[in-house]
């Protein structure tokens, strides 16, 4: 078996995982490289309940106490619900279409609310992956077992190397995906840039899957 097929089993075995995990809860870390530069890391609460229903709240840190969810059958494909902090949140839970501009400029990141999940991440690692596999464009530089430097667990380290091009289509030319040893999933996700730098990178700590979870968790309450 060489490195490609293997860390396709790999990203195959998440998605099966995927498939047994009905509910949640982890500490999102996530840092973002954004105009060049790169932000300070957060660390944000969530819940998850399949397919796609997210909740956040954001921890001591970058935007503190501020709170984002998403629920498909309430708020469709294309917006989501927030609540800041302050007297900015006694106005209580705001809906937003999720290509505001406004984000942007207030709170940037790269992915938005309902793309915050393990779910999002692995579905969209391994289409890319398949993508580069079949334009003949992936190269696996690196197949090793580590200790997970932000999550401090076993893992194995995947570290795929894509089309340098951004015409190809491809989101990244490189990423790092940690797979843990114990849930089989890359709960640890290092993205480059295309100029080489970095482009984020996240890690879903504390991870605890099919949990119970109240039919209020995604709603935004006064914290």
């Amino acid at each position: 078996m060489d490195d490609i097929e293997r860390a396709g089993q790999m990203l195959t075995a998440a998605m099966a995982e995927l498939e047994s995990i009905k509910t949640y809860s982890c500490v999102v870390l996530c840092q973002d490289r954004i105009g060049g530069q790169l932000r300070k890391q957060e660390r944000i609460q969530s819940v998850f309940r399949a397919p796609r229903s997210v909740y956040l709240r954001w921890l001591p840190g970058p935007y503190e106490g501020l709170q984002a969810s998403y629920v498909p059958e309430r708020d469709g494909d294309d917006k989501f619900q927030a609540r800041e902090t302050g007297l900015k949140g006694l106005v209580g839970a705001v809906s937003w279409a999720s290509d505001s501009p406004m984000i942007d400029k207030m709170y940037p990141h790269h992915f938005r609310t309902h793309e915050t999940s393990v779910f999002f991440l692995v579905q969209l690692s391994a289409q890319i992956a398949l993508k580069a596999r079949d334009l003949g464009k992936v190269r696996v530089a690196k197949i090793e077992d580590v200790n997970d430097p932000w999550l401090k667990r076993p893992a194995t380290l995947v570290d795929s190397e894509m089309s340098k091009d951004p015409k190809d289509g491809l989101r990244w030319p490189r990423t790092e995906l940690y797979f843990d040893k114990e849930t089989k999933l890359p709960l640890h996700f290092k993205l480059h840039a295309f100029d080489g730098g970095l482009f984020g990178e996240y890690a879903f700590s504390e991870f605890k899957k099919n949990i119970e979870v109240r039919p209020d968790a995604f709603e935004l309450k006064k914290l």
